[in-house]
């Protein structure tokens, strides 16, 4: 399974590429120019000049060398690796203008890592399409070496009508849409019914705030039918969810996509509240710790099985390989339940919603020719038909609503109802800042302070003093980013 949700990279990673002096001003620059930007010119503010740049529309088909070669370089494997290699065959098979050579990177730190290094090694070093991580789109912007899909867009009379709007919308900074969605999740709460249904709760029925969510796992408890009533994963955007669902913003400037983030606003009401709720359940062991990374990463899923703790948080990227697992017999008294995320407050927030997980697919600077034909490959992955096969294939939900039509589809979710739910969710999330999810070249540490300061939580810190020193460590974080770039 991919990392999908914000997996904080490692720390000779982040020391390279976002904290020391490899990812300086100058450095961009000389990428900048290694890609074909001219030497001199400034970092732009995401979205301002690219959108205007002209796309060369037919540029493969007219190649006096075809069909015209290009890579991909992704981060899938297993099931979902082996889907990506029958739509690419599908692909070759639909045309004779491109070939496309995929190229695994293993993870989407390992893309990161590969891509900075290739920067500055020309414009060969490259791939002509490009997975990338959704909490890491500024970096990429701040590179100067992909080109906005919303040129693309615009050059050939695409229409984006069938997409899910807040799958798009992630992708959109400054009015400018730098990628199409396409491996796309979201978190869900998953559950054992059975569980519930021993404690006296309704299995049909899952706790859709975090009040009712507190109150099923005081029942739980209480009537002794767990030791926990769920497990808390530490991972920041679990945090970030929350505060998107109650309509809050994660950095200032609309979430950094109506100019560059100078800020974080998590520490206020909402965001005391959300770290408050998450104190209590660990003071009144209600919830267990697990941990978001490394060994320990599917602890909290674990526990489901093993009658711990019933309930959690997590991607629904996971949903697959879970129900996997829950065909061995040791798992055989578990009834996996899905709903969506609760929200915070004590009624779901009417303008509040979830942002995507997952990663995009972008065009990197290249010739005409391999920037159209990356166009093309881009345009046939997220064509409802593939995202129909996709979804069945990896368990990751479609980005096109003409999807859901799709006989196999169908079928596949209406054996496995779970499916649904995080597809759902994304549809009726709105489309604003708070639900696009946040923006900046710092989004690694800023997801770290969260993920420490939540950490701090079940060491006794207080619920307010662990919020405010997540904000100033951020704080720190964004302006040394700014400040270089």
């Amino acid at each position: 399974m991919d990392n999908d949700d914000r997996e904080p990279l490692s720390a000779s990673v982040l020391s390279a590429l976002t904290g020391g002096p490899a990812f300086t001003r100058r450095d961009l620059l000389r990428s900048a120019a290694a890609v074909g930007v001219g030497a001199g010119v400034g970092l732009l503010l995401p979205g301002v000049a690219e959108a205007k740049s002209k796309f060369p529309i037919g540029a493969a088909k007219g190649s006096k060398s075809k069909p015209v070669s290009i890579t991909m370089w992704h981060s899938m494997t297993e099931a979902n690796l082996q889907t990506l290699q029958k739509l690419t065959a599908q692909f070759q098979r639909s045309q004779k203008n491109v070939r496309v050579n995929l190229v695994g990177q293993n993870s989407y730190t390992d893309t990161l890592t590969a891509y900075t290094t290739a920067l500055s090694a020309g414009t060969s070093k490259l791939p002509d399409v490009l997975q990338w991580e959704t909490s890491l789109i500024q970096l990429l912007i701040d590179s100067q070496s992909v080109v906005p899909v919303g040129s693309a867009v615009a050059a050939d009379h695409y229409s984006l009508g069938d997409y899910v709007p807040s799958m798009l919308n992630y992708f959109r900074v400054n009015g400018t849409l730098w990628a199409m969605p396409f491996n796309i999740s979201s978190q869900v709460l998953y559950y054992d019914q059975n569980v519930l249904a021993k404690a006296g709760l309704d299995p049909t029925k899952p706790p859709t705030t975090l009040n009712a969510l507190r109150s099923a796992a005081k029942k739980i408890v209480s009537s002794g039918a767990a030791k926990y009533g769920m497990s808390l994963k530490g991972a920041p955007a679990t945090f970030e969810l929350f505060m998107s669902l109650g309509n809050k913003t994660v950095v200032n400037h609309s979430n950094g996509r109506k100019g560059r983030a100078t800020a974080v606003t998590f520490d206020d009401a909402l965001g005391r509240s959300i770290f408050s709720w998450w104190s209590g359940m660990l003071n009144d062991k209600l919830a267990q710790e697990t941990a978001p990374t490394g060994t320990g990463v599917y602890d909290n899923l674990l526990a489901i099985g093993s009658g711990i703790a019933p309930m959690t948080l997590d991607t629904s990227a996971a949903l697959g390989t879970i129900l996997s697992v829950l065909t061995q017999k040791q798992y055989a008294n578990v009834k996996l339940g899905v709903g969506p995320i609760p929200s915070p407050g004590s009624k779901p927030t009417k303008a509040g919603g979830v942002f995507i997980g997952g990663a995009g697919l972008y065009i990197v600077k290249k010739s005409a020719a391999h920037q159209d034909a990356a166009w093309q490959f881009i345009k046939f992955l997220t064509s409802p038909a593939q995202q129909a096969t996709w979804a069945v294939g990896t368990g990751y939900v479609p980005v096109r609503k003409a999807s859901l039509s799709n006989p196999t589809l169908s079928k596949a979710w209406k054996s496995v109802p779970g499916y649904r739910v995080p597809y759902q969710q994304l549809l009726s999330s709105p489309v604003n800042p708070a639900c696009a999810g946040y923006v900046s070249g710092a989004a690694n540490q800023i997801d770290t302070a969260i993920q420490n300061a939540l950490a701090a939580l079940s060491n006794g810190t207080p619920a307010k003093q662990a919020l405010s020193q997540a904000a100033s460590a951020a704080n720190s974080a964004i302006r040394s980013y700014n400040q270089r770039v």
